[in-house]
C-alpha cells in the first residue's frame, strides 16, 4: 500500500515533502535550543501534557474534559503572550540577528581579532583581580542586540578598555561602582547602568541582586554577562538566561573566545 502510495509521486513531490519536514525539525531544534534554560521550556512541557490530556479525552470520549481542554488551548495563546512576553521577544530578536550571509556561506575575514582578543584578557584580568579581593562587579558584553535603553540609565563613558580602568570603576565607594558597566565593540560605552532583574523562581536564593540582574539581562538579549560576587569571590557568567558559575579567569578567556560575537567582527570579501 505504501509503495503504491510512493509509485503514484513524482520525484520532485518527494523531495519537496523532504524539505519539508526538514524545515520543520529544524525550526523546532531551533526554538527548544533558544528556550533551553529559560521559562520557556517549563512552557513547552505544559502545553505538550495539555495536549497529550486533550487526546487522551478526547480517544476515550470524555465530552466535558474534551471540551474544557479545548478552551484551555484556545485562549491558552492569549495568556502565553501576555506571561512569556520576555522569552517571546528574545525568539523575535533572535530571528532579526541571524546572520542569513552564513547561511548561504559567504567568505568573511575576519578585521578585529587583535583587538577582541586584547579586550577579552583586559575583561579576564580585571574580574580575576576583583574576585580575589573580594570586590563586587558586573560586566556586560554587548553582542547583536543593541543596549542602548541600558546604557542611557547610566553614565556614558565611551573609554577604551583595559583591565586599570575596569577594576577602577568597580573598586567600592567611587561614583560609578554601582550597576553594570557595558562593553561594546572596541569601547566601555557606559557604566553605573541599571539591568532588569530576572524572575526565574528556580535561581538559588544565595544569588543577591546582582546575579539576578544579569541574569534577567541574559534572558532579554543575546549578552554575555559576567557577575563577580563580592560575598564569595566567585566569577558567574550569564549568557542565553543560562547562568555559570565558579569560572577561573583562564576559563573566562577561553569561554568568550568561543562565544562572544560582534556585528562588526566580521566584513565579506
Amino acid at each position: 500500500m505504501i509503495a503504491d502510495y510512493l509509485s503514484g509521486i513524482s520525484t520532485l513531490t518527494l523531495v519537496i515533502h523532504l524539505l519539508d519536514i526538514l524545515l520543520v525539525w529544524f525550526l523546532v531544534y531551533k526554538l527548544l535550543t533558544l528556550l533551553k534554560g529559560t521559562r520557556g521550556m517549563q512552557l513547552v512541557k505544559g502545553i505538550l501534557i495539555i495536549i497529550g490530556l486533550k487526546i487522551f479525552f478526547n480517544f476515550i470520549g470524555f465530552t466535558t474534559m474534551t471540551y474544557i481542554f479545548d478552551q484551555v488551548v484556545t485562549w491558552g495563546v492569549l495568556g502565553i503572550m501576555i506571561i512569556f512576553q520576555p522569552e517571546l521577544r528574545r525568539a523575535l530578536e533572535y530571528i532579526g540577528r541571524v546572520q542569513w550571509t552564513n547561511i548561504l556561506n559567504f567568505n568573511y575575514k575576519d578585521v578585529q581579532k587583535g583587538q577582541k582578543d586584547h579586550i577579552i584578557k583586559a575583561v579576564a584580568t580585571s574580574a580575576r583581580h576583583m574576585a580575589r579581593r573580594r570586590i563586587g562587579a558586573l560586566i556586560v558584553l554587548e553582542n547583536n542586540t543593541g543596549l542602548d535603553e541600558y546604557v542611557e540609565s547610566g553614565i556614558e563613558i565611551n573609554a577604551e578598555v583595559t583591565h586599570e580602568l575596569i577594576i577602577n570603576i568597580f573598586i567600592p565607594n567611587t561614583p560609578l561602582h554601582d550597576g553594570a558597566m557595558i562593553i561594546n565593540k572596541d569601547k566601555i560605552r557606559a557604566a553605573s547602568c541599571v539591568l532588569p532583574l530576572s524572575d526565574n523562581r528556580s535561581i538559588a536564593s544565595s544569588y543577591g541582586t546582582r546575579h539576578r540582574a544579569a541574569l534577567g539581562l541574559s534572558e532579554l538579549t543575546d549578552a554575555i554577562v559576567i557577575a563577580v560576587s563580592e560575598e564569595t569571590g566567585k566569577i558567574s557568567v550569564c549568557q542565553n538566561g543560562k547562568l555559570t558559575t565558579d569560572f577561573t579567569d583562564e576559563k573566562l578567556m577561553k569561554y568568550l573566545e568561543e562565544n562572544w560575537q560582534q556585528q562588526n567582527e566580521k566584513i565579506i570579501k
